[in-house]
């Protein structure tokens, strides 16, 4: 299905919630621990408030952060993922984590947040330079958490259908 097709957040957000079910399915044939459902499902319930609450800059910095990808990559193995690039059964494991699921919740959020605004040109799988280009950009931050919430609320209410609770 063509991206422009998707008119709506909640479709986007359905489409979108495939991949990272999918990973979850892909993880489960290598491990039986649910640790990545879990985290992804407990970021979908907290981070659209945390979003209000600190506004979009801190809290995109704060879920990259907690990715731990300086230390382990996981927010670069996710984007492989993405990317249809093969993973290990040892990256799968690093994907099996709470830092697995912060990842693919940014990952989301920053593919959402670029389709609102298109000309930006960002590339959800360098959260640092979508950051940047939120920088200095107006009131327009301000306002996203609003523009993001409808394709964020369905992405929770797909979390807590699909994924086990922590």
């Amino acid at each position: 299905m063509q991206e422009r097709a998707l008119s709506s957040p909640e479709e986007r957000a359905i489409n979108d919630f495939r991949l990272v079910y999918r990973l979850f399915q892909e993880i489960a044939k290598v491990s039986d621990r649910k640790d990545f459902g879990k985290s992804f499902r407990a970021r979908a319930r907290e981070m659209p408030s945390l979003l209000y609450e600190v506004g979009v800059i801190p809290a995109l910095s704060f879920m990259y952060a907690k990715t731990d990808d300086a230390d382990k990559q996981v927010y670069r193995i996710f984007v492989d993922f993405v990317r249809n690039i093969q993973i290990t059964p040892e990256d799968s494991k690093k994907l099996n984590s709470t830092e697995g699921g912060y990842a693919a919740y940014l990952y989301l959020t920053l593919l959402e947040i670029k389709r609102l605004m298109p000309e930006k040109n960002m590339d959800p799988s360098t959260p640092i330079s979508c950051i940047d280009a939120l920088i200095g950009f107006g009131r327009v931050p301000v306002i996203l958490p609003s523009l993001l919430m409808p394709y964020l609320l369905e992405i929770k209410r797909l979390a807590e259908a699909v994924f086990p609770s922590e």
